[in-house]
């Protein structure tokens, strides 16, 4: 079990953790809350493995070195709710999103994290953190511990630079500012005027442009894992509904302004299922009372995942079914495929996601058209063009490319496979550094650093000189690899 954390009235008259005073910030000064999450966290749980013990990393993909501003072991904890309380049970119940026994049970329990430390530099593709705990849990936290992104780079642009962000949307990312830049030490004295209004009013002229090309009822927002703390989605979400968007993923920000809450799946999901998509999918047909929604993009789109959605569309003609559509690039032949099926007799909904913006939605609709596929089977996800490119300040998630993966289930290692450059690490990743820091491996947490490395620790306060990252365990690739083969191969 966790321990409780000291209520804030508590910790009032103590020196707070810098930590504690930033996770506030994130949270809107609010306690935290179990909703504070994207819906399909709860949808995945539902049916998956609450209480199953998992690990998930945070990296950064674009290339780079980052500083780490202080200790995320901590700052996640703080992030944690102590309890779940009835009017919170009633409006999940409400949303579909109904906590199981096994859920709230996952939601009390103790995380295990491994973080580099704070002063030290990491790379791309490097793990900045692992967090290991029951599998809903530290699902959970995947909206919150993206928006790391946003302290690592006003500290990385601080010391590099010498300079710090002089802009921001709101009080609690000004705040965010204040407290990173006091934990490296920079003199922040300098006025920081937060901008709300031209943030509200830039998010709401993107949104009238999406609304016009497609209309607001097949919109929903999920920018959530973009926003750099919960006040910046909320104003997104107050603009969004100003253009007639009334869903979206931020089961919070629903709760808290009235909007609906909705959510698909992850690649996780496939993930816990042994590289097995037909098992992933009926899952999330058979073990919720939603209409299922299937993302069959975690290994290989063509030969595995879409043929096992089909499969599981053909089982079970009675439900309406959804497929949702994650990489635009491979769109067209992905979507002839189910085109084609359709002659058996399914008729899915369309979900479309993947940086929608105006100009992307009106490509898609083009597609659908010349493909004769009814606009009304076809809906839209847009997360970043709603949040995040009209905020003022360059530091967003997509330009790190800010990335929180399963990476082992049980006892298993796993990964996404499916996209080059997007594959994710697989077991427990951890940093090794050669001595002269001028190299860097991704390791295993259960392996001792090769002679001339060792692990990252606080006297690493330079940035690697390399570009690259290797990774230190390649057989777990390799097996995940060969397990997908054996399945488009037939199970030879």
């Amino acid at each position: 079990m966790r321990k409780p954390r000291q209520s804030r009235l508590a910790r009032a008259g103590t020196t707070k953790l810098i930590e504690a005073e930033v996770a506030e910030a994130m949270l809107d000064h609010a306690e935290p809350s179990v909703l504070m999450t994207d819906g399909y966290k709860f949808s995945m749980a539902q049916a998956g493995f609450p209480l199953r013990r998992e690990t998930f990393y945070l990296s950064f993909r674009k290339p780079g070195s980052y500083y780490i501003p202080f200790d995320f072991s901590i700052l996640i904890r703080e992030l944690l709710p102590d309890n779940i309380n009835v009017n919170e049970h009633s409006f999940l119940n409400d949303m579909g999103y109904k906590m199981t026994d096994a859920m709230s049970h996952a939601m009390c329990q103790d995380i295990e994290v491994w973080a580099a430390p704070a002063g030290t530099w990491v790379k791309e593709r490097e793990p900045i953190l692992t967090v290991t705990g029951p599998s809903f849990l530290v699902s959970w936290l995947e909206p919150l511990v993206i928006a790391f992104h946003f302290p690592i780079q006003i500290a990385t642009h601080a010391k590099l630079t010498g300079t710090a962000l002089h802009h921001c949307t709101c009080n609690s990312e000004r705040d965010i500012i204040h407290h990173t830049l006091e934990a490296i030490e920079f003199n922040n004295t300098y006025a920081l005027t937060p901008d709300a209004d031209a943030y509200l009013d830039s998010v709401r002229k993107n949104a009238d442009a999406l609304v016009d090309v497609v209309g607001a009822d097949r919109i929903f927002e999920v920018g959530m894992r973009g926003a750099t703390c919960l006040e910046m989605h909320r104003l997104a979400l107050w603009a969004c509904r100003d253009q007639g968007i009334t869903k979206t993923s931020n089961v919070w920000g629903s709760w808290r302004d009235g909007m609906d809450a909705v959510g698909t799946t992850g690649h996780e999901h496939q993930q816990r299922w042994g590289y097995n998509d037909l098992d992933g999918f009926r899952a999330i047909r058979d073990m919720r009372p939603q209409p299922p929604s299937y993302l069959f993009d975690t290994y290989n789109a063509m030969e595995l995942g879409i043929p096992a959605a089909i499969m599981a569309m053909l089982e079970r003609p009675d439900l309406a079914h959804g497929v949702r559509f994650d990489e635009r690039k491979h769109l067209e032949p992905q979507l002839r495929k189910y085109v084609e099926a359709e002659s058996n007799g399914i008729r899915p909904m369309y979900t479309f996601m993947d940086g929608i913006s105006a100009e992307g939605a009106r490509e898609i609709e083009l597609l659908c058209e010349t493909l004769d596929i009814n606009p009304d089977r076809g809906r839209y996800g847009s997360g970043g063009f709603l949040v995040c490119d009209p905020a003022p300040t360059e530091f967003t998630r997509n330009r790190v490319s800010a990335v929180y993966k399963l990476c082992q289930t049980s006892d298993r290692d796993v990964m996404k496979i499916a996209c080059p450059g997007k594959e994710s690490l697989p077991g427990k990743p951890v940093i090794f550094r050669s001595d002269d820091g001028k190299q860097s491996l991704v390791g295993q947490a259960y392996e001792s650093a090769p002679k001339g490395f060792h692990a990252i620790c606080p006297t690493d306060t330079k940035p690697p000189e390399s570009t690259g990252v290797t990774v230190q365990m390649d057989c777990a690739i390799q097996d995940a690899r060969k397990e997908v083969r054996i399945r488009m191969e037939g199970g030879r």
